[in-house]
């Protein structure tokens, strides 16, 4: 049984061969069918569900196959086969079911692999265990447990990871089941009584058992599961039992929210305490779980070795990813859905659900508010779910610098650099937008699909998106502004508040700002029309998005609105929308261009049929409404449309691609085009563009005019430029030059200058307009001596322009140093400036050290500083830079470097007391320290009353001086009053007194009562109440000691210190009920004091006078003791009497000691004296004197004790002693009780044992003969016990009771005796005993001596048993031939029962077949066996002889019966014979050589298909015809052949295969008949024979048809090999060479068993085989004279011929 992945279904395996597959539902209600039924010809030994495929099921049969259920087609397949057919005994699936073990009744374990998405399974061998794989399961490792109770883990390659052997263990019976927890490492095995439960170590792949659990009376385990969490399994009993278990390692709460259950190393169950919701915390990868966290009650966090989990305990979401983390994450957790990560200056990204990095990316601004990320959300819950994922995150490179990262495509969406710090970022819900806020305040708004930035808004306080809208809110001062359509941000609404706004509030359907003015809270509700036309549009919803639109007046907003709209419905070819947009927006030119394009649109449906939006026509308009000028040329040229094309440039003004079309194409107009365009130039002022036109058409000077006149200078000079092998007038020239000097353009003025080698002109044009770069690139050339005055120049200007960072190189290549130092210095480069003073010398570098420590100091680069203060030989200044920045031992490593110690320690010392006049007591007690002056540090904590710190440095610096410091602060302070402190002090000093003294001196006596129990021990706390008590006395003592709960403690101190008569006081005022108590314990002070008289009155005073009696029996006054009884307590008397006698005891003076019992009544006392004094005769006088009922007693005593004087075991002689007593006495049935009373508890030896119960029969029997059979009786039951069955057995015999005689014997194994004493008593009792021992022998198996008995039938039942066939044999001949037949067929059953089947036929042939129609039977059964049998040829040919011979008997002997009922099966019989008789001749044949008549046997064999395996017999004939050229009959037979394995492969493939008649209608070949259940061939053989039909059915030479013959009798063609013809059925007789039809030209004859046969065929045997292939006679071959024929002759074996 099996339940489907879900649990929606359940398959049950059924002892009928049945899988049924029920579907259950998920809640219990549902209604319960059967959805599929699996119909198997075997039994099921296994079932599993795969977890991957819920329409799978995997089992196992008795006959070695795995097959595989297809629930959708209710179809089975085969997935593999053992190759010995040995039974599938367990089945397990990997954990991610995609692979399959079995295990197999041989002990082998197969792995089954799907490939190829499941269409082909592979079967590799995965190990071989040993002994019968009954357990089997896969989970992180693979383990497989037996009968032999070993336990073995392999590795997934089917590698040995361990053993462990449980077979010595008694405790440990055999392994029946097994289950893998849901993460794998830990595997429990059920057995009977108990589990066993194993574990992966830390170490991968090693396991280790975590011992058994046993339970009592649980008997079998019959099946087991886990829970899916791992948190507990179940296991299910042989009795019903259904138990569940808890399994986890350790359990602990979080912060009290939450509860941690360690299922696994690798695997916690995480359950919220406030809702019992759980989640499952498991690492895939197997790591052990180190640490869990939760955050914000939320987010989960946990670490392990190599992986980082992290999950969202709402979503239930849970992701784990590689992760080597150096203990310092940072975990950002403000988004829902993604867990952010820093470590190291990298941030980590992981959406919650996957096991993988979203991305990463570098920042260091952790803020959330500096850091914002959209994972795929919308604007409306209606936008398609099939969009383009959106996963971008905006972050800061630095606080100037904002990068977008589409994480999608791990690509960059932008990067923006603005020229202010940002405090303050966020994308919209779409990833589309941006909005920042700079340090200044500026609200900036960044399109990311265009990279645009928009400011827009200045002295921004607030700003925020929308929650779920791309509408922005933002507050200005006293304004709120909102932005309701972000694609249009110059329109916004404004609203004038007072406050300042603190946050947005939506509800489903209303949006609220919310506005602190101080005193009040107001809200301003945001139009929700406006803002729901964003999640219409982005679901396309037009319809829905104009009808908001029209009920809001058009304003600035709803326009942008509108536009936006027509915009995104013009992009989707929505003309109609927009065409509304655009006439709701008041762009009637547009409206009616679009209203144009849609009705022709609307006029080519009906006119083409297609959609007016692919029309080429409308395609075009609208590209040319976007501007897409090329697109609508294309669309209008590929149709050609030239003129249309030019006609809609010309329209535009786009002359020059008019132009360019007229070109292209072969125009007419294009000459007119070229001359309106000129004209169009020159009229509308485009100089520029008319000079380009004279340029290119070589008008070299009119494009210059043209340039000049429109005040294009720089176009002239380019124009000239590029033609400078044309002569140009000076005018020309000069006249350039003068306009681009007038237009300020300096550098293009020096570039045209230099290219006509006025290089003074052009050095002082480029001087004037700054362009050093190109001036210093002339002056290198031609005036080098000025490069240095121009770089210097360059760098000056650069400082003039505050570019002084640009400055810096100049001034090097100048070669002014301090110009480049400042401007280093001044640009805040200062690496550079560092650089810079290096390379200069002392002098130079000198005045800059100061200004460079100064700044690192600032910089907090303390060395760097350190450097240029010891440069500039400031070494106090580097040590005071350090003081200040707290860094003592940086500055103390700098004065101990360049000071003196003197000055080292002057220097601590003065700072030390700088701060202690601060109160910085700690940096200055460093500084004394520093110093060396510990003493001066404690001192200045105790002036400043720290005794804490004083006595810290005290242990450390004076720790010989603690005790004595202790207690001088105690004293100090107790002085002062502080006695608190003081306390504290005193208990440092281990003086806990001394504080108690303190307190009580000062009248606290709480303080002291509290010091006393936490440090006086027991006694403490009562002296000081007792003291306390005192110091107020009296009541008032009292009353505090009542109100204190100290009285009882008080007064037992009192009386411990002998004071009862405060003790009584105390009694009296407080507990009156203590001073009985009191006054008894002050009688007892009394007695130990020695006042026995005082003591005495005292103890009868509180009515103890018992004590007082105890007192002088103790004293041994026994007259005072008598005194007091006979006075207080008579009763008493009697126990002062048994005390006196209990004394003369000790002093041995008995006499008296009796006297004294007597008297007091205790006879029994006295009695036990003499016992204990082992007086044993003065015992027993007082004993049947006084105490008559204990003489038996004292006599078993007496008895007991004579044993214990033996060493414990009484010996035969003292019981002999006893006996003889009581004989002496003529007690003898006492003294046969004294015998029969020791039994082996007494005496162990046997022989001693007998002795005694030896005297008490004889006592019996001499004494009391009545009771002699009950004393043997009894005697004989105790030795039954003993095991004595013989000695039994004989005194039974004495008393004539032979049948309890031969009983013993029988029991003792002594058959002979019991035999023996049969004889002598009745014939019923020796026929009892005989079948006792005919049955004993049974039991023991003794085969032998039951023939020696006589016993033949009982004896071969057991041989047979036993398995012992040839002793079985022999006993058979000896009962005659009838039972050796008998014999010979059961031992044949036997063999073939056990698949031996060859064994079978060689017993039959040896032993003979039984002459009835049972035995037929069986001998078909063999037949059919033998015929499926895929044992090795050698072996089957002999078989094969074997059995032709004894259907050959059974046949010759049938011929003779005439039993109507053995007809059918003698039918069957003669069937079998002719299949055996084919098969055997094949063999021969093949031996010989006779291929041609190998061939058509096997063609013959093929009308027995079925009852041979169809696909073999077809395959061998087909491969026989091959070999001899029958290449029609080969087609054929193959082509059948992979019918029949297509058959067999089917999924639901039919136990009997009904074949295609096609080619074969005119045969005998049956077409319906079982298919067999495994294929004969390997499957290449198959794919080899399939390459084969498929290539010869394409060779024309080849005709697909069978060979056909003439029918005899109606002269129809029918299959050559047939024997009976499909028209007039008429018969022919089979060859008994090949099995082909005899002919009646053809006929011949035996001579000797007269068989049919084919007179070529028959020759041609003879020619080799010399013998009649039916009866194996010697035969010669002779044809008559009239035949061209070569005559045979057998004479003397040889074979001679003539022509």
């Amino acid at each position: 049984m099996v339940f489907s992945p879900d649990s929606t279904r359940l398959a049950i395996a059924q002892s009928d061969e049945i899988i049924y597959v029920y579907k259950l539902g998920l809640e219990w209600g549902d209604k319960k069918t059967i959805c599929n039924k699996l119909q198997q010809m075997v039994s099921i030994t296994s079932i599993l569900w795969p977890c991957v495929h819920q329409h799978e099921i995997w089992f196992g049969l008795t006959d070695g196959k795995v097959k595989v259920g297809q629930l959708r087609s209710n179809r089975t397949a085969t997935a593999y086969a053992h190759g010995t057919g040995s039974a599938v005994v367990s089945l397990a699936s990997s954990p991610d079911g995609s692979t399959c073990l079995a295990g197999h009744l041989d002990g082998s374990i197969y792995r089954l692999t799907t490939e190829n998405g499941a269409t082909s399974i592979s079967a590799v061998k995965f190990a071989n265990f040993g002994d019968i794989p009954t357990v089997l399961a896969w989970g992180k490792s693979v383990v497989a447990a037996g009968p032999d109770c070993k336990v073995i883990f392999y590795s997934t390659n089917g590698d040995i990871l361990q053993k462990f052997d449980y077979s010595n263990d008694q405790n440990t019976h055999e392994f029946v089941l097994a289950r893998f927890n849901p993460g794998g490492d830990t595997v429990v095995f059920g057995s009977y009584d108990g589990f066993h439960i194993f574990s992966e170590s830390a170490q991968p792949g090693s396991w280790e058992g975590l011992g058994d659990i046993h339970v009592e009376n649980l008997y079998s385990i019959s099946a087991m599961e886990w829970k899916p969490d791992g948190s507990q399994f179940v296991i299910g009993g042989l009795c019903g039992n259904v138990d569940i278990y808890d399994a986890c390692l350790r359990q602990y709460r979080y912060q009290g929210k939450f509860e941690f259950t360690y299922i696994t190393r690798s695997q916690v169950i995480v359950r919220r305490l406030s809702t019992g919701n759980r989640t499952v915390l498991r690492s895939h990868h197997g790591e052990e779980i180190t640490q869990i966290n939760v955050y914000h009650d939320q987010y989960l966090i946990a670490h392990t070795p190599k992986t980082l989990l992290m999950g969202n305990l709402e979503s239930c979401k849970l992701s784990e990813v590689p992760w080597c983390g150096s203990g310092n994450e940072k975990f950002l957790l403000d988004h829902p859905s993604v867990c952010m990560v820093h470590n190291a200056g990298e941030l980590s990204l992981v959406e919650y659900g996957c096991n993988e990095f979203l991305g990463t990316c570098r920042t260091e601004h952790l803020s959330p508010y500096l850091i914002s990320i959209r994972i795929n959300e919308t604007l409306s819950p209606d936008a398609s779910s099939s969009q383009d994922e959106t996963k971008r995150i905006a972050y800061l490179l630095d606080l100037q610098t904002i990068r977008i990262l589409d994480l999608v495509r791990g690509v960059t969406a932008g990067t923006f650099i603005h020229d202010l710090k940002i405090d303050w970022l966020e994308l919209n819900p779409t990833a589309t937008h941006l909005l920042f806020r700079d340090k200044k305040q500026q609200l900036y708004l960044i399109n990311i699909l265009n990279q645009e930035r928009t400011c827009l808004l200045n002295f921004c306080s607030y700003v925020q998106w929308v929650p779920g809208r791309d509408v922005v809110v933002a507050q200005n001062q006293g304004s709120l502004y909102v932005w309701y359509s972000i694609k249009d941000p110059e329109q916004a609404t404004f609203f004038p508040i007072k406050g300042e706004v603190e946050g947005i509030e939506r509800s489903d359907s209303r949006t609220e700002v919310i506005v602190n003015e101080g005193i009040n809270i107001v809200s301003y509700v945001l139009d929700e029309a406006l803002m729901e036309f964003g999640s219409a549009l982005e679901s396309l919803d037009y319809e829905r998005a104009i009808s908001i639109l029209e009920t809001l007046q058009l304003t600035s907003e709803t326009e942008a609105m509108w536009k936006q709209l027509s915009d995104t419905a013009f992009q989707n070819r929505e003309l109609s929308i927009a065409e509304q947009c655009s006439a709701a927006l008041g762009d009637v030119a547009k409206a009616r261009f679009i209203h144009k394009v849609n009705k022709t649109m609307q006029s080519i449906i009906p006119d083409t049929g297609i959609d007016g939006k692919d029309h080429y026509f409308v395609r075009s308009k609208l590209a040319l409404l976007q501007h897409q000028w090329k697109v609508a040329e294309m669309l209008l040229l590929e149709r050609g449309h030239v003129a249309e094309t030019i006609q809609m440039y010309t329209e535009c003004h786009r002359w020059k691609e008019a132009i360019a079309v007229a070109e292209s194409h072969g125009h007419p107009n294009a000459d007119s085009l070229r001359r309106s365009h000129f004209e169009w130039l020159l009229q509308t002022g485009q100089e520029e563009e008319a000079g380009r036109v004279k340029e290119s058409q070589g008008d070299i000077l009119g494009a210059v005019s043209l340039f000049l006149k429109g005040g294009l200078p720089g176009h002239a000079a380019d124009c000239v430029n590029n033609h400078l092998n044309l002569p140009f007038q000076s005018e020309v020239i000069e006249s350039i030059a003068a306009a681009l000097l007038q237009g300020g353009m300096f550098e293009k003025a020096g570039d045209f200058l230099e290219k006509r080698g006025k290089d003074e002109r052009a050095k002082e044009a480029y001087r004037r307009g700054h362009a050093y770069r190109r001036a210093i690139e002339l002056a290198r050339r031609a005036f080098p001596s000025e490069v240095v005055s121009l770089e210097e120049e360059w760098g000056s200007w650069l400082v003039s322009q505050n570019q002084v960072d640009a400055a810096i190189n100049h001034f090097i290549e100048a070669g002014c140093g301090t110009k480049a130092i400042e401007a280093a210095i001044a640009s805040c480069q200062w690496t550079k400036a560092v650089q810079i003073v290096e390379a200069q010398n002392s002098k130079v570098a000198q005045p800059f050290y100061k200004r460079l420590a100064r700044h690192f100091e600032s910089a907090k680069q303390y060395m760097e500083a350190e450097k240029f203060y010891i440069r500039a030989n400031l070494g106090i200044e580097a040590v005071e830079m350090y003081i200040r920045a707290n860094k003592w031992e940086a500055g103390y490593k700098v004065a101990a470097r360049y000071l003196s110690e003197a000055e080292v320690c002057a220097l601590c010392l003065q700072r030390a007391r700088e701060l202690e006049a601060t109160g910085s007591y700690k940096d200055a007690e460093k500084l004394f320290l520093d110093a060396k002056e510990p003493d001066q540090a404690i001192n200045m904590y105790k002036k400043a009353h720290m005794f804490d710190q004083m006595m810290r440095l005290v242990a450390k610096y004076r720790s010989d001086l603690q005790l004595e410091t202790h207690l001088h602060l105690a004293q100090q302070l107790e002085s002062e009053g502080a006695l608190r402190e003081a306390e504290h002090h005193y208990l440092g000093a281990q003086d806990w007194k001394s504080t108690v003294k303190m307190y009580s001196v000062n009248n606290m006596w709480e303080d002291a009562m509290r010091v006393a129990k936490l440090f006086g021990g027991v006694s403490g706390p009562k002296h000081v109440a007792y003291a306390w008590a005192v110091s107020l006395g009296g009541e008032a003592g009292a009353q505090l000691l009542v109100r204190l709960g100290l009285v009882e403690q008080a007064i037992e101190y009192a009386t411990e210190a002998g004071a009862f008569e405060h003790a009584f006081d105390l009694c009296r005022s407080t507990l009156k009920y203590k001073l009985p108590e009191v006054q008894l314990k002050y009688a007892m002070f009394l007695e130990d004091e020695g006042r026995f008289k005082e003591a005495e009155e005292a103890f009868i005073k509180v009515g103890k006078p018992r004590e007082a009696i105890d007192m002088y029996i103790h004293q041994l006054d026994w007259p005072a003791a008598m005194r007091v009884a006979d006075l207080c307590d008579p009763a008493a008397m009697y126990d002062v009497q048994v005390a006196q006698a209990q004394e003369l005891i000790v002093n041995k003076d008995y006499v008296k000691a009796e006297a004294l019992l007597i008297r007091a009544k205790r006879p029994d006392l006295a009695v036990e004296m003499y016992k204990d004094k082992l007086l044993w005769d003065d015992a027993i006088r007082v004993a049947e004197k006084y105490v008559s009922s204990k003489v038996s007693e004292i006599h078993a005593e007496f008895s007991a004790y004579m044993q214990s004087k033996n060493g414990g075991t009484e010996t035969v002689e003292s019981v002999l002693a006893r006996a003889r007593a009581m004989e002496r006495s003529q007690n003898y049935v006492e003294a046969i009780n004294a015998c029969l009373q020791v039994d082996q508890t007494l005496v162990t030896d046997i022989i001693e044992l007998r002795e005694v119960w030896d005297v008490a029969i004889n006592l019996a029997k001499e004494f009391e003969p009545a009771r002699t059979r009950d004393v043997v009786e009894v005697v004989a039951e105790r030795l039954k016990s003993l095991k004595c069955f013989d000695d039994a057995g004989s005194l039974y015999e004495e008393i004539g009771a032979a049948k309890e005689a031969a009983e013993m014997y029988i029991i003792a194994g002594s058959w002979d005796k019991a035999r023996k004493t049969a004889n002598t008593a009745n014939p019923q009792l020796q026929q009892e005993v005989e079948n006792l021992y005919k049955n004993h022998l049974l039991e023991m198996g003794e085969a032998d001596q039951l023939v020696k008995t006589g016993n033949f039938l009982e004896a071969l039942e057991l041989y047979v048993k036993q398995d012992r066939w040839g002793k079985a044999h022999d006993v058979a001949s000896l009962l005659g031939t009838s039972t050796v037949k008998e014999f010979s067929v059961r031992h044949a059953r036997h063999c073939l029962n056990q698949h031996k089947c060859c064994e079978a036929i060689s017993i039959l042939a040896q032993y003979g077949v039984p002459d009835n129609r049972v035995s037929y039977e069986f001998c078909i059964a063999a037949a059919r066996k033998l015929f499926n049998s895929t044992e090795d040829s050698s072996i089957l040919e002999k078989s094969f002889q074997t059995l032709r011979t004894i259907l050959y008997q059974i046949v010759n002997i049938s011929s003779h019966v005439s039993d109507v009922d053995c007809t059918p099966v003698l039918e069957e019989i003669n069937k079998h014979l002719l299949v055996a008789h084919y098969i055997t001749v094949g063999y021969t044949c093949k031996s010989q050589g006779l291929k041609e008549i190998e061939a058509k046997l096997k063609v013959s064999l093929l009308r027995y298909a079925g009852l041979l395996p169809a696909d073999k017999v077809f395959y061998e004939a087909g491969i026989a015809s091959k070999q001899l050229g029958w290449q029609n009959m080969a087609f054929m037979f193959l082509n059948r052949y992979l019918d029949i394995t297509e058959a067999m492969d089917e999924a639901d493939r039919p136990d009997t295969a009904i074949m295609d008649g096609a080619g074969f209608e005119t045969s005998d070949i049956p077409e319906e008949f079982p298919l067999p259940r495994t294929h004969a061939l390997e499957e290449h053989t198959t794919e080899e024979i399939r390459d084969w039909v498929i290539q010869l059915s394409m060779d024309q030479k080849v005709h697909p048809s069978l060979p056909m013959r003439t029918c005899e009798q109606c002269e129809t063609e029918i299959y050559v090999a047939s024997l009976s013809c499909f028209s007039c059925k008429a018969e022919n007789e089979a060859c008994c060479v090949t099995g082909y039809p005899v002919l009646e030209k053809n006929m011949f004859h035996c001579k000797n068993c007269q068989m049919l046969a084919d007179r070529g065929d028959w020759f041609k045997f003879l020619s080799k085989c010399h013998k009649c292939p039916w009866c194996s006679h010697s035969q010669k071959a002779d044809i008559s004279p009239h035949r061209n024929t070569t005559q045979w002759y057998l004479t003397n074996n040889n074979l001679l011929f003539e022509e």
